[in-house]
């Protein structure tokens, strides 16, 4: 609401009621149309089925949020290492499962069996 409309300094009356100066809010319009008509005012928000989608037509920077969400997904509650094991494989090219993975964390603090250095390991356990 705005204020009071002045004349000379002094209130203007109109039928012996005050005039006031109304402000409209833009925001408040666009809040209430959205709000009382969804279908024409409505905020539109377009819903895609990942199933649906080419991985093919896909920009690298996409692949790389959509491969980013589902290793925090799979990896959530993970110890730090099995997450930093993941990165490097993921980016070294390799073929890595979660399964795997927590396997050989669990596998590696009392790993008595022979040296595994210089093996190609794919991610996935024998």
């Amino acid at each position: 609401m705005g204020g009071p409309v002045l004349y000379r300094g002094k209130q203007v009356y109109i039928q012996g009621e005050p005039l006031f100066d109304i402000e409209y809010s833009d925001q408040l319009l666009i809040r209430l149309l959205e709000a009382f008509n969804p279908e024409k005012y409505g905020r539109r928000v377009e819903q895609i089925n990942l199933m649906d989608i080419d991985p093919d037509k896909l920009t690298p920077a996409q692949l790389d949020r959509i491969a980013e969400h589902l290793i925090q997904k799979a990896l959530t509650g993970k110890p730090e290492a099995m997450v930093a094991e993941a990165r490097r494989r993921l980016e070294a090219g390799e073929t890595v499962t979660v399964e795997a993975l927590a396997e050989e964390m669990t596998e590696e603090p009392g790993h008595t069996g022979g040296s595994r250095e210089g093996q190609a390991t794919t991610g996935v356990v024998p």
